[in-house]
């Protein structure tokens, strides 16, 4: 079974500063999950409007598309580098 993420982890450093940020996203999962209980019955309601023209098979798997797509970002790992500069996203 996979998990979703659950901290973000962004370094910013340069000659000046050095930052670190530690973020939960595990907090924002019951945000997300409010919001698309409230949003449904549109979705629902432009499911069945576009289900006729075929576009409505096509919005229930994007629904689905997106949520794979979450459940995918852990492990992603963003560094980008220059010769004084440095910034890395970890997704755990």
């Amino acid at each position: 079974m996979s998990w979703p993420p659950m901290l973000m982890h962004i370094r910013i450093k340069n000659k000046d500063t050095k930052f670190g940020l530690w973020l939960p996203l595990f907090l924002l999962f019951p945000i997300a999950l409010v919001i698309f209980i409230i949003l449904s019955p549109f979705i629902l309601i432009g499911v069945i409007v576009l289900w006729n023209s075929g576009w409505g098979r096509m919005a229930l798997f994007a629904l689905r598309a997106a949520f794979v797509a979450c459940w995918s970002l852990r492990g992603l790992k963003v560094d980008v580098r220059k010769p004084d500069e440095f910034v890395s996203i970890s997704i755990i």
